[in-house]
């Protein structure tokens, strides 16, 4: 069965006792939100801790999946696929889906889950829908595309600025033409494109792929075009331009999720973790934690641990009760 949607309670409990270093998700598996033709069941971002396995389950919606980092394989209908970072898997509803985290490794992955709605009932659409629908290839590389997309809508989701749903449903309908168009490419197995013909570019692309490489390294948002060779102004112009946030949002969203899993190991201090991510004080990390999820990194920690003695307690509890 497709797994249930989650509370806050239990999302903080399975990150430390079902392998989730962190997630961020909004689910509307009781009620399907409708975003043009397609009415969507979850939008998130997933990290998983080394040799995680997810329950087998069948799937009740249609579910892209973009892994950022590090290295998983994903079955579809028991069928494995090894994934790495800038590749894609797709599950098509009424398969079954499974992960696997390899060892040595954590697994961190985006990902989008829906099913088409009546308004897909178009000469137009027929061809986008039976092709999703039908299967037959689920594992793919991006050409740079989704990337961009699912960060943009990832955004819109937890940023809620104005006019957010009309936002996201521009990228939610362009990620699944995106998929549709590499589905149907005359490639039989996953490929390499040429990035330097990318909506977003190449330069766009290695700002990323930096960011999420280098986040705890990164001190001044001023350094990242020296790295790669460019000036501040013109990366950051750019930036802004194609993936509709600042650069430095962006590094600051990567901080904080950063900080999360450090958090979730339990083995450093919030000093520990302003250090590690190289923040001026600890108040400033502080003020920025707070901006994003809403509530301190010690009133997080607090609910985390709370959330673990629950779980503690109700194992024991179950143990007893099965001896």
């Amino acid at each position: 069965m497709q797994k249930q949607p989650l509370s806050r309670r239990e999302r903080s409990t399975r990150v430390y006792n079902n392998g989730r270093l962190f997630e961020f998700e909004n689910s509307y598996f009781y009620d399907p939100k409708e975003f043009g033709f397609v009415d969507v069941f979850q939008i998130g971002e997933l990290s998983l801790v080394s040799g995680y396995e997810m329950v087998r389950h069948c799937q009740i919606c249609h579910e892209i999946s973009f892994v950022v980092s590090g290295e998983g394989t994903f079955y579809t209908d028991d069928e494995p696929f090894v994934l790495r970072a800038g590749e894609i898997h797709f599950v098509p509803r009424i398969h079954y889906h499974q992960i696997k985290v390899l060892s040595g490794q954590n697994l961190r992955f985006a990902y989008l889950g829906f099913n088409f709605n009546e308004k897909a009932n178009t000469p137009e659409l027929q061809d986008l829908e039976r092709t999703l629908a039908g299967g037959g290839r689920y594992h793919v590389m991006d050409n740079g595309n989704i990337r961009l997309m699912i960060y943009m809508l990832i955004n819109e989701m937890y940023g809620r600025p104005a006019y957010s749903n009309i936002m996201g449903e521009a990228y939610i309908n362009q990620i699944i033409v995106q998929l549709y168009r590499l589905l149907t490419a005359e490639h039989t197995s996953a490929f390499v494109p040429d990035t330097s013909k990318n909506v977003i570019g190449e330069l766009i692309y290695s700002v990323l792929n930096y960011v999420d490489n280098h986040v705890q390294d990164i001190t001044r948002i001023q350094d990242i075009g020296g790295e790669l060779g460019y000036s501040h102004s013109y990366i950051s112009h750019l930036f802004r331009e194609k993936m509709g946030m600042t650069l430095h949002q962006y590094v600051t969203r990567k901080k904080i999720e950063r900080s999360l899993e450090l958090l979730a190991t339990g083995k450093y201090s919030i000093t520990d973790i302003a250090l590690q991510l190289n923040y001026e004080s600890v108040q400033s990390f502080g003020k920025m934690f707070k901006k994003i999820k809403g509530c301190t990194p010690s009133e997080y920690q607090k609910r985390l641990n709370t959330a673990q003695r629950a779980e503690q307690q109700a194992q024991a509890r179950s143990n007893e009760q099965g001896v």
